[in-house]
């Protein structure tokens, strides 16, 4: 099959576990949306950035800045363990509001989210709206489609508890 449509958006190149890299494409969208973030953090213009690479998240400084936050270094990336420790203190955070209303079953489930809790609900999404497995696979970075079918797995559980739920609810159990 030939398609004469012109390629529009990035290819994000990740290094993922075991130092592999990985190439993830990133639709046009997201593309116009990440322009304005680096925009906003003081790199180019909304249509274009400046020479050289652009880290996605910026390193904070030591400085301080005129507002009285932290001064960033726009053009440093950060340290793949900062982002980890970011994200588990935000999941931990959430999980404590839980706990203030009383759920503790979802503050439980929330206090043991990670990075891989995100790609891994990605995944399931992104299959359960309609991604080639094929497709999911290589984002992944899978070597092998047998890796990548526990996401189809779950989509298939998770279908079958939503059924489950509507056919006794109309049951009236």
């Amino acid at each position: 099959m030939q398609d004469d449509e012109p390629l529009e958006g990035w290819v994000l190149t990740v290094l993922g576990k075991g130092q592999k890299e990985r190439e993830v494409p990133v639709p046009q969208g997201v593309v116009d949306e990440l322009r304005l973030y680096l925009f906003e953090r003081g790199i180019g213009t909304p249509t274009t950035f400046g020479s050289g690479e652009a880290f996605l998240l910026g390193k904070v400084g030591q400085g301080v800045g005129p507002n009285g936050s932290r001064a960033i270094d726009v053009l440093q990336g950060i340290a793949a363990t900062t982002l980890y420790d970011q994200i588990k203190a935000f999941f931990t955070s959430c999980a404590r509001e839980l706990l203030k209303d009383g759920d503790q079953k979802g503050a439980a489930r929330l206090a043991k989210a990670s990075t891989h809790w995100l790609r891994h609900t990605h995944a399931s999404h992104a299959i359960a709206g309609g991604m080639p497995i094929e497709v999911a696979q290589q984002n992944l970075g899978h070597a092998s489609l047998a890796t990548t079918t526990v996401y189809v797995k779950t989509e298939e559980k998770r279908r079958m508890k939503a059924v489950k739920k509507f056919w006794e609810a109309r049951a009236g159990r």
